[in-house]
């Protein structure tokens, strides 16, 4: 395709919808012979970066632009789409009042839709909602709308990957305070810096407290699925954040999100103290033993009591039988693995000693009422 066929596909395109079109090459406007969008450039450097996304798109809440690279002859173009203005906004710009009868008012969903579809038209490239950033610029960030800070987070979290990391990390704490591990809690806590990019606040120390009423929800709802009791967990919950106020610095704060999570800690392993020594020395047993097969007769030959016993103490101090108890932590077990490497099922099923991988998969369903995939599809959902 040449230029001048582009400018009259351009042409057509505008006068049945009413959204601008215009080529630039080298910082010069080759097409038409004045666009607002090269005008206003200044303002909306957005539309002119290079960077890893295809398509830019950029909504100042009253009007909406989007750019792309296009090469024709060699020779790479930049073509813009808009101004449109934005369904239901107020023009308080008097030169753009004066173009509102000769350009169209698109919602930032239409407007996305159509120059997605104008670029697959053009490249032959078809893109997803992630490779489409909107970049939204408001002079005074204090006055925006919570709409309007939702739609600059989501942004901000799609542009530097931050869902994917937050969600990571949240799994990875979790599961980490779930096991005890307190020297992964530090090693995490090192890292914490580059895991959240996104703020929710603009006071940094106002952000990690939101943050840590966050946590502290998920520790609680932890803790009560491992088997402490809801008086204990509350009233952990509630003690820690009614300290919250406390806390006169980012430093202390995050030092009180570590103090929080060895509390939780100690709350969940406390809880399986309380045990008998005998069910505690099977539980050890358990956990260091969980790639291998597990019989009653291992934890017989193991404390010197019979299995019968052995199995009525699981029964009467777990409320479970020992052959529930094994499943329910090697599928915990199976959780871990399916979160945080790349085993394939099969792989997990072996690791794991189930008799195969369909005996795996149904017994995953059994305990957590979804398939393996199911699980771990829905837990990167954000990938």
């Amino acid at each position: 395709m040449n230029l001048q066929t582009l400018q009259n596909i351009f042409d057509c395109f505008y006068q049945r919808t009413y959204i601008p079109f215009s080529i630039v090459k080298d910082d010069q406007l080759i097409f038409p012979e004045y666009s607002p969008l090269f005008h206003y450039r200044q303002d909306l450097q957005y539309l002119y970066i290079n960077d890893e996304f295809p398509l830019h798109i950029t909504n100042n809440y009253q009007f909406l632009g989007a750019s792309f690279l296009y090469p024709i002859n060699q020779e790479t173009y930049r073509i813009l789409i808009g101004p449109c203005f934005v369904l239901g906004s107020q023009i308080k710009d008097q030169y753009m009042k004066e173009l509102t009868y000769r350009i169209s008012s698109e919602s930032t969903e239409s407007f996305t839709s159509f120059c997605q579809n104008i670029y697959t038209l053009l490249t032959t490239h078809s893109l997803n909602e992630n490779q489409i950033p909107i970049k939204y610029l408001r002079i005074n960030h204090d006055k925006l709308t919570p709409k309007e800070i939702f739609e600059k987070n989501l942004y901000e979290r799609r542009s530097e990957d931050a869902t994917r990391d937050s969600y990571q990390f949240e799994l990875r704490f979790l599961d980490y305070v779930k096991r005890g591990r307190k020297d992964k809690i530090d090693w995490i806590f090192k890292t914490i810096d580059k895991t959240y990019t996104v703020h929710l606040a603009d006071n940094s120390l106002d952000t990690i407290k939101i943050k840590f009423i966050s946590l502290v929800a998920l520790l609680t709802r932890l803790a009560i699925d491992e088997g402490v009791p809801l008086d204990s967990a509350f009233s952990l919950s509630d003690s820690l954040i009614q300290n919250l106020p406390n806390m006169r610095s980012s430093q202390e704060c995050l030092k009180y999100i570590k103090y929080a999570s060895y509390e939780f800690i100690e709350l969940i392993h406390h809880t399986s103290k309380q045990c008998s020594s005998l069910i505690n020395q099977c539980i050890r047993y358990i956990d260091t033993h969980i790639y291998e097969k597990i019989t009653l007769r291992d934890l017989e030959d193991t404390t010197g009591h019979s299995s019968v016993y052995i199995s009525s103490r699981f029964t009467l101090e777990l409320g479970l039988t020992f052959s529930q108890y094994l499943l329910n932590k090697k599928i915990e077990e199976a959780k871990h693995l399916l979160l945080f490497t790349d085993h394939s099922y099969q792989e997990i099923s072996t690791l794991l000693n189930f008799t195969s991988q369909s005996h795996f998969t149904q017994r995953f369903k059994h305990v957590t009422g979804q398939t393996p995939k199911a699980y771990r599809d829905m837990n990167f959902k954000y990938l």
